[in-house]
């Protein structure tokens, strides 16, 4: 941003005859300027010709507020600009008056010597960086360094606390289950000193856990205060770097209106300078041919290129000296014009650099260096804050496993455990309270199978059994099958059509028999698919009756059962099915009552059931002399059809007068 001095490149002096060779002069291809040295002296004589005076004569001077000596020995635009230069290049280091030196740094960037004195050493940094191009971004980096570092140092002090945090509530959590757990079992968890001392190892594991919480806590309250510092940092630098970018843009647009204006200004005045020149190449041309030998020592004019547009507007003009004068005039009045300007604009410009270089970059890159020193020092301060909080645990946990008095250290509790004591208060209760050893002989005791297994084992068969030794052997006067199949029917059958009629199924029937043989005392008789239960049910009862050994009016009684029933005397006929009935055995004369009362309260729902005394009879005749029947077998079908025929007459006359056969309170 420094500006510097613009060289011109100094041309060719030349002087004697070659100022008038004109034809020389145009094919020179380039441009001459006359230097300080090869200018002519302020008052010329050719012979007795004042040429000054010659001059002053033709070409009076213009009014204008600048004064401009062409032949002056230096030129007064040109020093006043340079003058103007290098006292504002003096003026731009006037903010320091100690300049600093940068060779007293060593290779790491800090002096030599460190001075004690911290705000002396701060001002000599700031004035150090005051002097290189890129100490502002030097700062600023640093200061984005400490930002980076804050927010690593959050990053790790964030997930510290959630692992002392998990630690410690994972360690509370754990005391608390064994506690509660011990609490529920006493009887399962061992007493007396143990118990004491466990407690208290809990208790002190609790201590732990609470002071790894505390120490999270703290961690937490380090991190909270780092994010705060890490938020005020990148503001401050924010802040201060669109700052600082804003007073460089400054700086760096007035340097670009200077450059313009000192391009316009060297423009106008090379313009003039050619104009001038011009105007004294004509004015040799006109009056130095008169004294030629008189000119050897005149070497003030350069040769320079005549423009093609210079030579048509002096052959176009009658008087071209009046022509050249006025174009001088504009010309120099141009050139005081951009003079002004720059002299302004540079006047301006260093302004702006002292300003810049004097107050506002010191003032940013103090203030900078104020943020990274806060940053750097609330860093350390807040890490020797959670070395300090990490020390305070860790002794907090030391002095509680192990405290300076060895009282109720870890090591102690688990010391005053006395096992040996335990074990004999925990055996004092048995003692005690407990039943002494019954030592006499084991006795055998026989191992009692269910109901179920042991019919399996031990089945009561019925089925093909004579009646009166199945009833003595079960000790009942019924059989049990008649009584289950007589209550199930009469419970869910009186109402079914053709009840004793229709027949079930083959294979339900023979499992029936099958669980009746085993044991007809545990066979259940369930409420499931009714209809197909009681024809099931019907078929098994009528089944029972078909295989006794003997039928239930007997053997022996059958063929005097058959002649009563071929009496035609009903009164004599009922007398004497009555009198046989009485001659029946005991169990055959109970079953057949049961049975008679059993089929007279089917019958006795005919209406519904459609099954009166001689359809019963028609069912149960053959039936109840199935026994006789097969010892008949060797008769001929004719007459064990007609047989069949009295078996049902027998058993409709008893089922028709059943109140008068039996007793009808029985």
């Amino acid at each position: 941003m420094s500006l510097k001095k613009s060289k011109h490149k100094k041309t060719k002096s030349i002087s004697g005859p070659e100022i008038f060779d004109i034809e020389k002069e145009e094919t020179e291809q380039q441009t001459h300027r006359r230097t300080r040295s090869s200018r002519a002296p302020t008052t010329t004589s050719i012979g007795s010709i004042n040429l000054q005076q010659v001059k002053q004569s033709l070409y009076p001077p213009a009014s204008s507020s600048v004064t401009l000596n062409p032949n002056s020995t230096s030129n007064s635009v040109s020093d006043s600009l340079y003058s103007a230069t290098n006292k504002s290049e003096d003026n731009s280091l006037a903010y320091s008056s100690n300049t600093i030196d940068l060779n007293v740094l060593n290779d790491d960037g800090c002096p030599v010597e460190k001075k004690t004195n911290n705000s002396a050493e701060n001002e000599w940094i700031i004035q150090a960086l005051c002097e290189i191009e890129n100490g502002f971004q030097v700062i600023l980096d640093r200061v984005k360094q400490n930002s980076n570092s804050c927010k690593d140092a959050i990053t790790f002090l964030k997930k510290r606390a959630i692992i002392e945090e998990e630690y410690g509530k994972a360690i509370l959590k754990l005391c608390q289950t064994t506690l509660e757990n011990s609490g529920k079992d006493k009887i399962e968890s061992k007493q007396g000193t143990y118990n004491e001392s466990w407690n208290q190892f809990l208790e002190l594991h609790e201590k732990i856990g609470n002071n790894r919480i505390k120490f999270a806590e703290s961690i937490g309250n380090v991190t909270e205060n780092l994010f705060t510092l890490l938020k005020n940092t990148e503001r401050s630098r924010k802040q201060l770097k669109e700052a600082g970018l804003k007073y460089q843009k400054t700086v760096s647009d007035s340097e670009a209106l200077l450059e313009k204006a000192k391009i316009k200004y060297e423009t106008s005045s090379e313009a003039w300078e050619e104009a001038i020149l011009e105007k004294e190449r004509h004015f040799v041309e006109h009056f130095g041919n008169q004294n030629l030998q008189q000119m050897s020592g005149f070497n003030t004019i350069t040769k320079k290129k005549v423009s093609l547009f210079s030579k048509i507007m002096l052959i176009q003009q009658k008087n071209p000296n009046i022509f050249l004068q006025k174009v001088e005039d504009e010309a120099r009045n141009k050139a005081a014009q951009a003079n002004e300007a720059f002299k302004q604009q540079l006047v301006s410009t260093n302004a702006t650099r002292r300003e810049f270089f004097g107050k506002n970059l010191p003032r940013i890159l103090r203030s900078l260096k104020e943020a990274n020193d806060e940053c750097d020092n609330s860093l350390q301060y807040n890490l020797e804050k959670y070395s300090y909080s990490y020390e305070n645990a860790l002794m907090s946990d030391a002095t509680t496993i192990s405290p300076l008095n060895e009282a109720q250290g870890l090591r102690k509790i688990i010391q005053k455990i006395d096992n040996a004591n335990d074990f004999v208060e925990y055996i004092r209760k048995p003692l005690i309270k407990g039943t002494k050893f019954e030592k006499n002989d084991i006795t055998f005791n026989e191992y009692k199978m269910q109901p179920e297994t042991y019919a399996i084992i031990h089945p009561k068969t019925i089925f093909g059994i004579n009646l009166a030794e199945q009833l003595n052997r079960d000790n009942l006067e019924i059989p049990e099958i008649l009584v289950k199949c007589a209550n199930y029917i009469e419970k869910y059958g009186l109402n079914t059509v053709g009840i004793y009629r229709l027949s079930g199924s083959n294979s339900a029937i023979q499992k029936l028999r099958t669980l009746f043989d085993r044991d007809a005392d545990q066979v259940i008789l369930t409420d499931e698919n009714v209809q197909d239960t009681l024809n099931n049910v019907t078929g098994v009862l009528k089944l029972y009756f078909r295989e006794l050994p003997n039928s239930l009016f007997t053997q022996e009684l059958y063929s005097e059962f058959i002649e009563a029933s071929k009496t035609e005397d009903e009164r004599k006929r009922l007398v004497e099915i009555h009198e046989l009935v009485n001659r029946l055995p005991d169990p055959n004369y109970l079953t057949l009552r049961y049975l008679i009362a059993h089929l007279d309260r089917v019958q006795a729902n005919q209406k519904v059931n459609k099954m009166g005394v001689s359809n019963l009879s028609i069912i149960w005749g053959p039936t109840l002399f199935g026994g006789c029947n097969m010892s008949k077998s060797d008769g001929s079908e004719a007459d064990q059809f007609i047989d069949m025929k009295y078996q049902c007459k027998v058993v409709e006359v008893i089922l028709s007068n059943c109140y008068a056969i039996f007793d009808p309170d029985s």
